[in-house]
């Protein structure tokens, strides 16, 4: 780099930092995009489905992509099974490592510089910007007259940066493994599976999967006693013997993952975006395309605030209150959700998969997007009263009671 005063600093170059970086870039301006992998970035723990929606709507690479997902089953605690199959694919699976490297490429080739191997450390109000200090065992500063956070949600520099606070998390864990006989997107539900969320096994190519748990704790725990159950278990190509559990326990992978907006997501010269935001499904915790969308609303108000020199935390209040109306509907609506299935026993989450198997099942399907939860969740509200523990039949010491 010839100089160290730059127009923005982007760091965190994962969708988001490298989206915010490309729009920004692309707006004329002088990006650095920091990143504290040294090399290409790796173990990230994340489904890595991308719906169809991002595809068509933003310029993602391709290349990255191992698998699609066509249909996808979802089944109860007893076994209940519900299937869906949309006409078109819901959405890829994608190879996180080349999928953020292909980002973060079309964001250098936009003009961004980026600077790997670095941690931002510090963020620091200096005459006409900030000071943004970074490590790499050795300091340097970089001056820059806005700030993007991109990181993912870090206490410390949230804190420095005058930013919020994060509400809650939960908890993901997965691993990619050998497995059989999966030709569809598989999610498990239940309060011995994943109480409050859901399990899942997705395709990852030929011969693998991609399995998971999002809990609100105890995810490892869940996630081993989810590989040992049926039909799970079968299915999987690597023993619980012979060095099979080493090779579970190092590809598992876990991490907390953010749950509702982080407020504020602005201030003075500083904006976050993706999960610095709280910019992530609180249904699925799927964040690649809401960061991608945050990242655009950001690169758009900041560019406009650069231009007219207007870089206060009151002119900047205007990104929040933009993301928020394309995404706090959504957000909010996944609490909803969490607040219904966490309060739900088995027995009532078996009638609810058995009432989506008959005349629950049309009205709900009709309206399910993969990146837009809110139209099929509020039809499932509406017709509550329809599935509800006590509107239908019980069993009870194996007689049916009405």
């Amino acid at each position: 780099m010839r100089s160290n005063r730059h127009e923005v600093v982007v760091v965190g170059a994962g969708p988001a930092g490298s989206s915010a970086a490309l729009h920004l870039a692309q707006r004329g301006h002088d990006v650095v995009l920091v990143d504290k992998s040294k090399g290409p970035r790796c173990r990230i723990v994340c489904t890595g489905i991308v719906g169809r929606e991002a595809y068509e709507k933003l310029d993602l690479p391709r290349d990255p992509v191992i698998d699609t997902i066509d249909r996808a089953r979802f089944f109860s605690p007893s076994g209940v099974e519900v299937s869906y199959e949309p006409r078109a694919p819901m959405g890829h699976v994608v190879d996180r490592v080349k999928f953020d490297a292909a980002l973060t490429e079309q964001a250098c080739d936009a003009g961004a510089t980026l600077l790997r191997g670095y941690t931002a450390r510090g963020v620091e109000t200096v005459q006409d910007g900030l000071k943004v200090t970074l490590d790499n065992g050795e300091q340097r500063s970089l001056h820059t007259r806005a700030l993007v956070v991109a990181t993912g949600y870090q206490r410390r520099l949230h804190k420095m940066a005058q930013l919020g606070r994060a509400v809650s998390y939960v908890n993901g864990v997965s691993a990619d493994l050998p497995f059989a006989d999966l030709d569809a997107a598989e999610l498990y539900f239940g309060n011995q599976i994943a109480p409050g969320f859901f399990a899942w096994a997705v395709p990852f190519g030929s011969g693998k999967a991609r399995l998971g748990v999002l809990t609100p704790n105890g995810g490892k725990a869940f996630f081993r006693k989810f590989l040992e159950m049926e039909p799970i278990r079968s299915r999987l190509r690597t023993d619980f013997t012979n060095g099979g559990v080493d090779l579970i326990q190092r590809r598992m992978m876990s991490r907390g993952i953010v749950q509702g907006a982080v407020q504020p997501s602005y201030s003075d010269r500083v904006l976050a975006v993706g999960e610095a935001a709280g910019q992530i499904k609180t249904t699925t915790s799927g964040g690649i395309y809401y960061g991608m969308i945050g990242a655009g609303i950001a690169a758009e108000v900041l560019s406009t605030a650069l231009r007219k020199n207007r870089l206060s935390s009151d002119h900047l209040s205007t990104y929040e209150t933009a993301w928020k109306a394309r995404l706090g509907g959504e957000i909010d609506a996944g609490f909803e959700l969490q607040r219904m299935g966490g309060a739900m026993s088995d027995l009532e989450i078996d009638e609810l998969f058995t009432a989506l198997n008959s005349g629950l099942g049309p009205a709900v399907r009709v309206l399910i997007q993969f990146d837009w939860h809110q139209p099929a969740l509020r039809a499932l509200l509406k017709r509550r009263a329809s599935w509800r523990l006590g509107k239908s039949m019980k069993t009870v010491k194996g007689k049916e009671v009405a």
